[in-house]
Parts: C-alpha cells; structure tokens; sequence
C-alpha cells in the first residue's frame, strides 16, 4: 500500500548499530505487506547466548532459574521452527536516515522509531545484533466504519524465546478485535480490558507460538477527537512499557503519567500474585536486579519482571494477568505550541526507560523540537536511550520502540 514505509539495510549510523524496523502502520487498517528482517533469526540470536557469559541479567524480562541445576526458559520452550513460523506482515518506519513515503498522519504530526537490540557475541568485544522483540502500529482512521474521529496507537514489548511472535500477534490482534469491538464507541474502558483478556485467551490455542514462557507487555491509546479541539485518550497498560503525557505549564512542559509500571513488588500486584500461589522476590541490591515472579519459593522458573503482561501462561494461574490498567483522560489541547495545556503523547518500551525518566523524555522531546517535528525528536529519544545503553551497559542493549505524537496538531482534526 501506499502507506508504506521502506527498511533500511545498510551500515549502522554512528555508534548505535540501530538496523531494520519493525513497526506498521495499517491505513484504514488495512496491510498486506510482508516484511522479514534482514540478517536476523532465530539461530543467530541462540549463537549469540551460546558464547556469552551471563550477560546483563538483570535486564532480561525472563530469569533463568538461579537454582543450580535449575531449568531455564530456553530449555522447555518449543524450538523455533522456520517452518511452523508466522509470516510478517509489517509495514516498516523509517530508521536512520531512511527516507519514509506517505503515513496516515504527516511526520510532523507523528513520529515513530524502532530500534533493534544488541547481545554479546561469541568473542570478547563481539556485539551482535538480536531480533527486534518490539512491535508498534498506527491505526487511522479507526472504528467500524472507518471514522476519521479516532486513531489507535500501541507499543509492545515481547520477552522470552518467542517474544517477537507474541508481540506480532497482539499486534494485529488488538487493532482487529478492538475495531470490531461492541463497545467500542460507548464504553472504550471496558472494550479495551476485554480485547486485551482476549488475545491473551486466544494465544493460549495458537500451536504456532509457545507462550508458556514468553510474552508481551502492550500500551495502547486511543484518541478519540470532537468539534473544537477537544476530546479523550484511553490508554491501556500490561508491563513496563509506558505512555507520558508532555503539558504546557509555566513555560515549561511537564510530564504527566497515563500509565504506571506495573512492577511484581507494587504492593497491590504483590498481594495478587502470592494469593494466587506465585512468589515475588526483591529487587536484587547488589546488581541492580528487578523484583520478579516466580512459581515458587525456591525461584526455578520463570523470573518475569512484571506482574501483568500478555502471554507468560506459566504464570497465568499465579496471579499474573493479562487486564489491562485504563486510564481515561479528558484532552483540551493548548490552542498553539505557545500556549498551556497538552501537547505532546509519547509511548514507548522499557528500552527508553531504563535509563530515562519520564520527564528527561520529555525535556529531550522538547530540546528538539517535538512541536515542529515530532519524527526528528522521537528520533533523537531512541539515539539518546542507545548511547545510554551502551555508557552503562557496553555490549547489551535492549530493543528500544516509542511512538511522540503532536496532540495540538492530532486533534485539530476535530475542526475538518
């Protein structure tokens, strides 16, 4: 179609080693291109583990049992199976410096990014390139009959052997099953937790990916726009992948949350999770390691750092779940890029928020000029995350996604 944007296959710019893509764009939600990523596979990405010490587990969403002797999450998942596996069928961003052909919304209005991770390579100082777990979709115009009053906006972040799978099939799932959706126009809360449950429910009979111990986490928005310039944001979380809100306020735009990291220790997923059976260990202190799940006390399996997600079905029965957090908010754009008031929505994978906060995405938003292009300044987000993954953590870096979207600018549309 012709929404559709070119990969880029060539040299890394700089130091970031950022390659191809995997974001899609589904114009009237419709996308019929298939797009595998060059250079990447399955086997690479298992030769890459197989030479490296314990490279930055505390980073990984799944924990292999640190029991001795303990199984891990490679040992009882289903092998991947060219075969048996899914096709792609992505429309992809642009990524360093590639050029992009028209989108539903203009680059100035909505930028995009993804960025694919690195891993340690067989020999010391080796950095190889791991597949992009991470998926994102913007879906305009959306509802049933193809309303030019809503868009639809989702990261999500996949873990474990066959993560890149489960966030592809939430995917396409959540913007078919959502557009379809009863509810949708009367109730998007209750529409979006149960879309959410379903795709969860849904992968559990998929033969094609094994989610026993992989996974999704999904941050979804839907931006619904009236007469005047006003309208409501739904946003719907599972994980640590997060939406920031940037508003103008004395001068200065502040981040504001519409979504929350949702953590095994956080005291209300913690009493969850143990009266389901599961346990939660601490924070590790000495290397910075995540609270996670586990099925029990002696923590074999699987040591999932968050406490609601998609997929993960071993721990499905204890206490991790797939309902989402909704949050609805009320949106009275700033009526210029002068003026008080909303202005700018980023979502984005914990690739970004591992080593910047909230409000440091939004300062960087702001230094580049998010209003006048909010392609160029998500671009300089994802650059800035991938210098700070390789300053602390040298020669692993995780896949990096975000969506930044104009909201003065998205809903003036209202007005057409």
């Amino acid at each position: 179609p012709s929404h559709r944007l070119a990969p880029v296959r060539g040299e890394p710019l700089n130091d970031i080693g950022c390659a191809a893509a995997t974001f899609a764009f589904f114009p009237n939600c419709q996308m019929d291109l298939q797009f595998q990523e060059p250079g990447s596979s399955r086997e690479q990405e298992q030769q890459a583990g197989e030479g490296a010490d314990n490279f930055r587990a505390r980073r990984l969403s799944l924990a292999k049992g640190n029991v001795p002797g303990g199984s891990s999450s490679d040992s009882i998942s289903s092998p991947a199976n060219p075969a048996a596996r899914r096709q792609r069928r992505l429309s992809m961003s642009p990524e360093m410096g590639a050029k992009a052909v028209a989108a539903p919304f203009t680059p100035e209005v909505v930028g995009t990014y993804s960025c694919h991770g690195v891993e340690p390579g067989r020999s010391a100082g080796e950095m190889m390139a791991k597949i992009n777990q991470d998926r994102g979709c913007v879906c305009y115009p959306f509802g049933v009959e193809g309303e030019k009053t809503s868009a639809l906006f989702c990261v999500f972040d996949g873990h474990g052997v066959c993560g890149d799978k489960v966030s592809h099939y939430a995917m396409h799932g959540m913007q078919a099953k959502l557009e379809q959706h009863p509810l949708l126009a009367s109730d998007p809360k209750t529409a979006l937790e149960q879309v959410f449950i379903a795709i969860d429910t849904e992968l559990q009979t998929d033969s094609s990916i094994d989610a026993e111990l992989s996974g999704t986490t999904a941050v979804v928005a839907l931006a619904r726009w009236t007469q005047g310039g006003r309208g409501k944001v739904w946003v719907a979380n599972v994980g640590d992948s997060r939406a920031v809100m940037a508003v103008q306020k004395g001068g200065k735009l502040k981040a504001v949350a519409l979504s929350e990291d949702q953590k095994p220790d956080t005291p209300a997923e913690q009493k969850r999770i143990e009266k389901a059976g599961g346990f939660v260990s601490p924070p590790e202190e000495e290397w910075g390691g995540p609270a996670r799940v586990w099925l029990d006390a002696n923590m074999t399996l699987p040591g999932l750092a968050m406490a609601r997600s998609i997929g993960d079905h071993l721990v499905g029965g204890k206490g991790v779940i797939a309902k989402p957090e909704v949050k609805e908010v009320d949106i009275d754009p700033a009526a210029n890029m002068a003026a008080e008031g909303p202005q700018l929505l980023v979502m984005a994978s914990d690739g970004v928020w591992e080593f910047i906060d909230s409000q440091e995405a939004v300062d960087i938003l702001q230094a580049n000029n998010a209003r006048a292009s909010a392609t160029e300044a998500v671009t300089k987000l994802i650059e800035t995350a991938a210098h700070q993954w390789r300053k602390e953590e040298g020669d692993y870096r995780d896949d990096i996604t975000a969506v930044c979207i104009n909201l003065v600018e998205l809903f003036k549309r209202g007005d057409d």
